[in-house]
């Protein structure tokens, strides 16, 4: 079964000042689900596994909020009590300061916080996980200069066709169009003032010619491409601003690849929705879609 994949880094930024607990918050967790029986509650991570002796952030209602809780030797979640190292948690189990319940929000460098699946894909048996056993992948080198060359549409997609836009919001800077790469659609959304593009979505083997059928693991695509993010590095990325509304899913729900390319000294960045693999690693699909501006 393939995910969306759910992290962040546990960093405590609630309040100025407040404390690191135990300094123990940088474990590392998937994406899951809470499960309870007769003894209690606690949180399995896709591969089945699950946190013990150790605080974890957890948004488990995909609000863009976490919350942190600590887990015994057993891997329950303790409630309604005092931790190991001092610190009080409520009856759902979720650290408190004063009564007040501690949050980060999981909208930006998302790193060790779990949060609950949302999405279901094919498995990643099979996927390249060597970038250098497949043949390089290169980007579709007009669709750059579509983005930076005035009045491109005329001359670059002299085939383009109105289309509705990709996600709501495409069309605000003059229509949106479509065209076939690789029999795939891209949508794109224009610059009325320069007749060139603003945007693109679309899956990602319409921008790859050659984007492997069975998939490819993220540091693999990295190593074949070179097309590393100035930004974020090979850093998987949470939902930033208006990402949500290009990809259609909750705040924190997901994580995304992020990509730079240059041809010919104009360059665009790019953002790729991941899959979190059984073995916690990301990966990309043919079909996995994706932002380009």
């Amino acid at each position: 079964m393939r995910k969306q994949g759910f992290l962040k880094r546990a960093t405590m930024l609630v309040l100025a000042g407040a404390m690191m607990i135990g300094g123990t918050l940088t474990a590392h967790a998937a994406s899951g689900q809470w499960k309870q029986n007769a003894t209690g509650w606690w949180w399995e991570r896709g591969g089945g596994t699950y946190p013990a002796n150790t605080w974890m952030w957890i948004d488990g209602d995909n609000d863009g909020k976490a919350e942190c809780y600590y887990f015994d030797s057993r891997g329950y979640m303790l409630a309604n009590t005092t931790t190991p190292d001092g610190y009080t948690v409520n009856a759902d189990g979720a650290w408190t300061e004063n009564g007040v319940v501690q949050t980060v929000g999981t909208n930006s460098d998302l790193h060790d916080v779990g949060a609950v699946n949302v999405a279901d894909a094919a498995s990643t048996n099979g996927a390249v996980t060597d970038g250098n056993s497949w043949a390089k992948m290169t980007f579709d080198g007009d669709l750059i200069r579509a983005m930076r060359e005035v009045n491109s549409l005329n001359y670059l997609f002299p085939d383009r066709v109105q289309a509705a836009p990709g996600y709501p919001g495409q069309e605000m800077n003059g229509p949106t169009y479509a065209i076939q790469r690789n029999g795939k659609t891209i949508t794109f959304g224009t610059f009325t003032s320069t007749n060139s593009v603003a945007d693109y979505k679309g899956p990602v083997n319409a921008f790859f010619g050659n984007f492997p059928e069975q998939g490819m693991e993220l540091n693999a695509f990295y190593d074949n491409t070179g097309y590393v993010s100035l930004s974020a590095g090979r850093q998987p990325m949470g939902s930033t601003g208006n990402l949500d509304n290009v990809f259609g899913l909750p705040q924190g729900s997901y994580r995304m690849g992020w990509g730079y390319v240059k041809i010919n000294d104009i360059s665009a960045s790019f953002h790729i929705l991941l899959t979190e693999g059984e073995d916690g690693k990301y990966y990309i699909y043919p079909d996995s879609p994706m932002h380009v501006n």
